[in-house]
Protein backbone atom coordinates (compact mmCIF):
# COMPACT_ATOMS: atom_id res chain seq x y z
CA UNK A 1 0.00 0.00 0.00
CA UNK A 2 1.39 3.57 -1.15
CA UNK A 3 1.64 5.94 1.23
CA UNK A 4 -1.18 8.63 0.92
CA UNK A 5 -2.36 11.70 2.72
CA UNK A 6 -4.19 10.27 5.18
CA UNK A 7 -1.67 7.46 6.23
CA UNK A 8 1.29 7.84 7.76
CA UNK A 9 4.20 5.76 6.09
CA UNK A 10 5.73 4.87 9.22
CA UNK A 11 2.48 4.02 11.28
CA UNK A 12 1.85 0.48 10.35
CA UNK A 13 -1.87 -0.27 8.87
CA UNK A 14 -3.99 -1.79 11.29
CA UNK A 15 -5.42 -4.47 9.32
CA UNK A 16 -1.94 -5.87 8.35
CA UNK A 17 -0.88 -5.39 12.21
CA UNK A 18 -3.78 -6.45 14.43
CA UNK A 19 -2.38 -8.87 16.52
CA UNK A 20 -4.38 -12.29 17.18
CA UNK A 21 -7.28 -12.55 19.42
CA UNK A 22 -6.04 -13.73 22.89
CA UNK A 23 -7.23 -17.51 22.96
CA UNK A 24 -8.07 -19.67 26.58
CA UNK A 25 -4.96 -21.35 27.69
CA UNK A 26 -5.53 -25.49 27.58
CA UNK A 27 -7.23 -27.12 29.63
CA UNK A 28 -5.21 -28.97 32.50
CA UNK A 29 -7.28 -32.79 32.16
CA UNK A 30 -5.87 -35.75 31.81
CA UNK A 31 -3.07 -36.36 29.55
CA UNK A 32 -2.17 -32.38 29.23
CA UNK A 33 1.38 -32.79 28.79
CA UNK A 34 2.16 -28.93 30.20
CA UNK A 35 4.52 -28.67 33.28
CA UNK A 36 3.22 -26.40 36.39
CA UNK A 37 5.55 -24.60 38.48
CA UNK A 38 5.41 -25.51 42.72
CA UNK A 39 7.16 -23.81 45.56
CA UNK A 40 8.89 -25.56 48.45
CA UNK A 41 8.20 -23.80 52.24
CA UNK A 42 11.32 -23.35 54.65
CA UNK A 43 10.19 -26.49 55.80
CA UNK A 44 10.66 -28.39 52.95
CA UNK A 45 7.23 -28.81 51.74
CA UNK A 46 5.70 -28.37 48.36
CA UNK A 47 2.14 -27.80 47.39
CA UNK A 48 0.82 -30.56 44.96
CA UNK A 49 -0.88 -28.08 42.29
CA UNK A 50 -4.34 -28.51 42.14
CA UNK A 51 -4.06 -29.62 37.87
CA UNK A 52 -1.61 -32.02 39.01
CA UNK A 53 -3.88 -33.61 41.58
CA UNK A 54 -6.75 -33.95 39.50
CA UNK A 55 -4.24 -35.67 36.69
CA UNK A 56 -3.16 -38.06 39.14
CA UNK A 57 -6.87 -38.56 41.29
CA UNK A 58 -4.57 -37.35 44.42
CA UNK A 59 -7.01 -37.07 47.71
CA UNK A 60 -6.08 -36.04 51.17
CA UNK A 61 -4.10 -38.21 52.88
CA UNK A 62 -3.08 -40.07 49.68
CA UNK A 63 0.82 -41.43 49.68
CA UNK A 64 2.93 -41.13 46.89
CA UNK A 65 6.40 -43.07 45.51
CA UNK A 66 8.75 -40.26 44.89
CA UNK A 67 11.82 -41.82 42.48
CA UNK A 68 14.95 -40.16 41.21
CA UNK A 69 16.46 -41.51 38.60
CA UNK A 70 19.87 -39.21 37.41
CA UNK A 71 18.13 -35.93 37.23
CA UNK A 72 14.54 -36.41 37.27
CA UNK A 73 11.77 -36.93 39.94
CA UNK A 74 8.82 -38.37 39.30
CA UNK A 75 5.75 -38.96 41.68
CA UNK A 76 3.70 -41.97 41.75
CA UNK A 77 0.21 -42.40 43.96
CA UNK A 78 0.62 -46.05 45.60
CA UNK A 79 -2.69 -47.71 45.42
CA UNK A 80 -5.19 -47.63 47.78
CA UNK A 81 -6.80 -49.97 50.13
CA UNK A 82 -8.87 -52.51 47.84
CA UNK A 83 -7.38 -51.07 44.47
CA UNK A 84 -5.18 -54.03 44.51
CA UNK A 85 -5.46 -56.98 42.97
CA UNK A 86 -4.82 -59.72 45.41
CA UNK A 87 -4.47 -63.17 43.81
CA UNK A 88 -7.00 -65.94 44.31
CA UNK A 89 -5.19 -68.55 46.58
CA UNK A 90 -5.87 -72.21 45.58
CA UNK A 91 -8.47 -74.39 47.34
CA UNK A 92 -5.99 -77.17 48.41
CA UNK A 93 -3.88 -74.71 50.41
CA UNK A 94 -6.65 -72.67 51.55
CA UNK A 95 -7.91 -76.49 53.30
CA UNK A 96 -4.12 -76.52 54.90
CA UNK A 97 -3.32 -75.92 58.21
CA UNK A 98 -0.47 -73.45 59.43
CA UNK A 99 1.99 -75.95 60.21
CA UNK A 100 1.92 -77.71 56.53
CA UNK A 101 1.84 -74.55 54.85
CA UNK A 102 4.99 -73.50 57.24
CA UNK A 103 6.49 -77.06 56.01
CA UNK A 104 5.88 -77.01 52.56
CA UNK A 105 7.74 -73.50 52.63
CA UNK A 106 10.51 -75.20 54.76
CA UNK A 107 10.68 -77.74 52.33
CA UNK A 108 11.33 -75.01 49.33
CA UNK A 109 13.20 -73.26 50.79
CA UNK A 110 15.45 -76.17 51.98
CA UNK A 111 15.42 -77.40 47.83
CA UNK A 112 16.40 -73.68 46.92
CA UNK A 113 19.25 -73.47 49.16
CA UNK A 114 20.60 -76.88 48.32
CA UNK A 115 20.29 -76.11 44.38
CA UNK A 116 22.24 -72.55 45.29
CA UNK A 117 25.29 -74.39 46.71
CA UNK A 118 25.56 -77.04 44.08
CA UNK A 119 25.68 -73.78 41.48
CA UNK A 120 28.22 -72.39 43.57
CA UNK A 121 30.37 -75.38 44.27
CA UNK A 122 33.39 -75.72 42.25
CA UNK A 123 33.00 -78.85 40.53
CA UNK A 124 29.52 -78.17 39.24
CA UNK A 125 28.02 -78.40 35.69
CA UNK A 126 24.70 -77.10 34.27
CA UNK A 127 24.00 -81.20 33.76
CA UNK A 128 23.67 -82.15 37.18
CA UNK A 129 21.12 -79.40 38.20
CA UNK A 130 18.00 -81.82 38.87
CA UNK A 131 14.95 -80.90 36.87
CA UNK A 132 12.70 -78.87 38.87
Amino acid sequence: MEPTETTNPYVPDTERSRMPEPVDPPKRTRGYGGAVLARMTSKGQLTVPKAVREFMDLQAGDAVIISMLGEKVTIERCPRPGETEVPEVPEHIRRMTDEERKRLVDEERRRRWEAKVRRESPDWRPEDEEPA
